[in-house]
């Protein structure tokens, strides 16, 4: 049955709901009308509603297909083919260098000089460990913000290694502890084959489409395993727990770690052949810094397995120098690329363009305009400043939504977007309640502001990249957008209006108000919304 307030809501005039008309006008191609208050100020751009006859079909796109004409890519395809020849024999030819130096170093030991120098030791390898932990911290932050497995997988990898090499570094005997750890010893090759793991399984991270999604959404807990491990190790080392309370060597030779350096060395080299073979036909700086570091860390895995007892020799010197310039070619690779955007480059095709299941919200202040028309400039600030204040954390921090944009008064959040919210209608829907809890006690408090009034939707959007260096969106569009934008300008003052199918994943005893067949401006079609007042607690 409709409530009273579901039939005010379908026979009540509405008032301009502002913004969110001019996204409206923007995705249905109707023209502004000024006489109904259409506001000029909305910046969302969004898609006309799919044809329900036919739904949509969605093709992957990358990034070499955009604005190319034939003639450029097939003029391109000749030219690439003698240079990328030339390329790949340089290519050999550098990373073979630094191996043949060390096989060199081997089979002369007049050449293999001793130099002990514990200080120099201590300052290096701590500044590149502290160094590949913050590469690890940036990337992951961006395989946060994008919910790329690749990039994730890869600031794993550096995590790894970078806390490793930082536990070598601080058992460095004479420094901080006066006599040699065997954990601390054996750090630095541990952290490169755990590393390698990661680096492995960053190369193939896009053959099993369930593979992705999978990484991301247990990206916390892969992240405190790494971190566990770190410190487990420290206290094991420290301790002197068997088998680390016997004297070691960080090479390898008569060793279990011969075995695990072989492995690490298999599994680098693998990974950047794999890294070759996806990005050849568009190798820019980022990707071919990641096959070089690879291919380093290869090196590196095999002078562990060769050294032996030559602590301290120009041997064992160069494979820890493999190390260091390894993370060197990452990070300047990195600092050389648009500062919002540095791992753009190594985004998986599904992180660039995606179908995806999410829940959109709208909000914005009924009547707004007219408060704005009447209030101090400063005023009108202090109103916005102070909502956002509000809603911002509430969102994000409360509920795991992202906030998209601020739309003038208004604001559009999404929820699961990255494809690790499998609840993200809950998760949506008490996040509107709450928003409106929040701001409807600001407007108690403040005489004379305006309401909130939101709106939820639920259903499949495409998440696509947008722009490219200096501004890149990564856009959600669709006609589950475009609903939730109508449904928050149909929404009462201080109420939350839902789509149908955020209302069908709600929980038993949800607290709702059907509406109906409530026309909206830019549908043929009618649509089912519910007035939502009050949901069950979390279990």
């Amino acid at each position: 049955m409709v409530g009273e307030a579901g039939r005010a809501l379908l026979a009540a005039p509405r008032e301009s709901p502002g913004a969110r008309d001019e996204v409206a006008q923007q995705a249905t191609g109707e023209k502004p009308n000024p006489a109904r208050g259409g506001s000029p100020h909305c910046s969302l751009v969004l898609p006309a509603p799919f044809s329900r006859a036919r739904p949509p079909r969605f093709a992957a796109v990358t990034t070499a297909e955009f604005s190319l004409p034939p003639a450029t890519l097939a003029a391109s395809d000749r030219g690439g083919r003698s240079g990328g020849a030339l390329a790949l024999a340089a290519g050999i030819l550098a990373a073979a260098l630094p191996l043949v130096g060390l096989v060199s170093l081997l089979l002369r030991e007049q050449f293999d000089l001793d130099w002990s120098n514990h200080a120099v030791h201590f300052a290096v390898f701590l500044t590149v460990g502290v160094g590949v932990f913050l590469l690890a911290f940036t990337a992951g932050e961006a395989a946060n913000r994008r919910g790329d497995a690749r990039v994730l997988l890869i600031s794993l990898a550096f995590l790894a290694t970078g806390g490793f090499l930082s536990l070598h570094a601080i058992g460095t005997t004479g420094i901080l502890f006066a006599h040699e750890h065997a954990g601390f010893k054996v750090a630095n090759p541990i952290g490169l084959v755990l590393g390698a793991v990661f680096a492995l399984a960053s190369a193939f991270a896009d053959l099993r489409p369930a593979f992705a999604p999978l990484i991301v959404q247990h990206r916390t807990v892969l992240r405190r395993a790494v971190l566990a491990a770190l410190a487990v190790w420290f206290v094991w080392t420290v301790v002197e727990v068997p088998p680390l309370d016997e004297p070691a060597n960080e090479g390898g030779s008569h060793s279990v770690l011969v075995i695990l350096a072989a492995l690490g060395a298999v599994a680098y080299a693998v990974a950047a052949a794999r890294y070759w073979t996806v990005y050849r036909g568009r190798l820019a700086l980022l990707p071919a810094s990641i096959i070089a570091c690879f291919i380093l860390l290869a090196e590196a895995m095999i002078g562990v397995a060769l050294t032996g007892e030559r602590a301290w020799h120009a041997s064992w010197w160069e494979w820890h120098a493999l190390i260091v310039t390894a993370y060197a070619v990452v990070s300047y690779a990195a600092h050389r690329q648009w500062h919002n955007e540095r791992f753009r480059g190594l985004y998986l095709p599904t992180t660039r363009e995606r179908v995806q299941s999410v829940s959109v919200l709208f909000s914005d202040l009924a009547g707004f305009t007219a408060f704005a028309e009447r209030a101090a400039p400063e005023d009108v600030a202090n109103v916005l400043n102070t909502y956002y204040t509000k809603a911002a954390p509430l969102i994000t921090r409360g509920f795991g939504g992202q906030i998209e944009k601020f739309i003038g008064d208004g604001m559009m959040a999404t929820f699961n977007t990255r494809g690790d919210e499998p609840d993200h209608a809950v998760r949506a829907a008490r996040a509107a309640l709450a928003l409106q809890r929040e701001l409807t006690a600001v407007a108690d408090a403040n005489p004379g502001w305006p309401r909130l009034r939101v709106g939820v939707n639920s259903g499949v959007a495409v998440v696509r990249e947008m722009g490219g260096d200096g501004f890149v969106a990564y856009e959600v569009i669709g006609d589950t957008v475009n609903t939730a934008a109508r449904l928050e300008s149909e929404a009462p003052d201080g109420e939350v209006l839902i789509g149908a199918e955020t209302r069908r994943a709600l929980p038993d005893g949800s607290d709702v108000e059907p509406v109906l067949g409530l026309r909206v401006k830019g549908r043929q079609e009618p649509v089912d919304a519910y007035l939502l007042r009050a949901l069950p607690p979390p279990q």
